[in-house]
């Protein structure tokens, strides 16, 4: 039987979490190895590209966390039922680095990360995201409302709306008057698998 290790930092949600998400939807069974955060210094030579997250199967190790999803979404048939839904898939996670890149450039991501924000920050944060909530929003007054491509569940419903649901938690606010896709994060939030993984994980802030 194989055997997966998830290596990430302690208590982190950060660009793991839609792994998770997408384990906990397949029910497929991970050991989650913490890497405290004053041990990173010394345990980072031991990581290929001194970067987590990681995948650990069998020794081999697998880095980028879109990669490691991609994985295991491809073992649950998630990618797309052709080779156009796997490549508008694709592209829905392709923006997901993009907020998360348009709130480093004022260093934002760290404050809501590290849980170092206040009120501004977070207003700061909403007003950045805006623009991809807006457009997510016009997307989904065009599907079924539950699904970004097709009329099925991909890999990129769960990543999408796990980043959603989990910036809504830390920026008080962020969803209202973008009704689509509060119910589309409250959909996908509340498929078997993840409804029960999200009810008992434990993540610092982001």
């Amino acid at each position: 039987m194989v055997v997966y290790k998830l290596h990430y930092f302690e208590g982190l949600g950060g660009r793991v979490e839609a792994v998770r998400i997408i384990l906990a939807y397949g029910n497929i069974p991970y050991e989650q190895v913490d890497i405290p955060d004053h041990d990173w210094p010394k345990a980072k030579s031991n990581y290929p590209n001194g970067q987590l997250p990681v995948l650990e199967e069998d020794g081999k190790m697998l880095t980028q966390s879109m990669a490691i999803a991609r994985y295991f979404a491809g073992k649950l048939n998630l990618l797309g039922r052709n080779d156009w839904e796997a490549a508008q898939a694709d592209a829905f996670i392709g923006t997901i680095e993009d907020a998360i890149a348009t709130l480093k450039t004022s260093n934002l991501i760290q404050k809501l990360i590290l849980g170092h924000g206040n009120d501004q920050t977070a207003l700061e944060a909403a007003d950045a995201l805006r623009p991809f909530l807006e457009r997510l929003e016009k997307h989904l007054l065009t599907t079924n409302g539950e699904n970004l491509v097709g009329n099925h569940l991909t890999w990129a419903d769960l990543a999408i709306a796990d980043l959603y649901k989990r910036f809504s938690i830390t920026i008080p606010h962020l969803l209202d008057g973008f009704p689509e896709v509060k119910k589309f994060t409250n959909h996908v939030y509340n498929l078997p698998g993840v409804k029960e993984y999200v009810a008992k994980r434990h993540i610092k802030n982001f």
